[in-house]
């Protein structure tokens, strides 16, 4: 009898876009953005020029879905934090510890692309959609806190973006300068740098 309720498995096409997203993430590991070509991610993936515009219509395209595949990353990674209410500073710690180890790998790139002054007008465009969207999570977080009267009195899409900002600057940081800081030391501040920042407090505070 055959199976019911099975899944489709992934496409050749799936795996071909898959294959293209993984190997613009290694190149980009390795050299700016912009030096890297359209043939050398084609041929990274195995597949051919024409096949490449199949998939993404440029560049900023694959760097888009790029970022879109991090966002999801890093809502995954803060999820724990992101699902509960008020300080919760282990989970927060927690959460910025996983993000910090991908910057640890990714770091080059994701400088270029969410935090370098001027990275050209097709990287800004990128930037300032993904960041909208990535702030949409901590927002919505945050706002809950507001609501409960538990945050500093600020609107929570601008608390949400100072955060994210934050984490990204001290992040990129230590990607380019990785044997100044004390790993444990620099969560505990950051962590409680983002809860001073949304609270006004962090735990174990005589305001607290």
């Amino acid at each position: 009898m055959p199976a019911t309720g099975s899944r489709r498995g992934p496409t050749k096409g799936d795996q071909r876009e898959r294959a293209l997203l993984d190997a613009a993430r290694a190149l980009f590991r390795k050299r700016p953005i912009s030096q890297v070509t359209i043939d050398e991610l084609a041929n990274a993936a195995g597949i051919a020029r024409s096949g490449f515009y199949f998939y993404f219509e440029s560049k900023q395209a694959v760097l888009a879905a790029l970022c879109d595949q991090v966002l999801g990353e890093s809502d995954r990674e803060m999820a724990e934090w992101l699902a509960s209410d008020g300080l919760d500073r282990g989970a927060l710690r927690r959460g910025l510890a996983r993000s910090l180890a991908r910057w640890r790998v990714d770091g080059g790139w994701l400088r270029e692309a969410f935090v370098a002054p001027d990275p050209g007008p097709e990287i800004l465009e990128v930037r300032e959609r993904v960041v909208a969207d990535g702030c949409s999570a901590f927002s919505q977080r945050i706002e809950r806190d507001a609501r409960a009267g538990r945050t500093v009195s600020a609107p929570p899409e601008l608390l949400a973006s100072m955060v994210i900002n934050l984490r990204s600057m001290v992040f990129a940081d230590v990607f380019a300068r990785p044997d100044a800081y004390v790993e444990d030391e620099l969560l505990d501040a950051l962590s409680d740098a983002i809860l001073r920042l949304l609270y006004g407090v962090v735990p174990g505070s005589d305001a607290g």
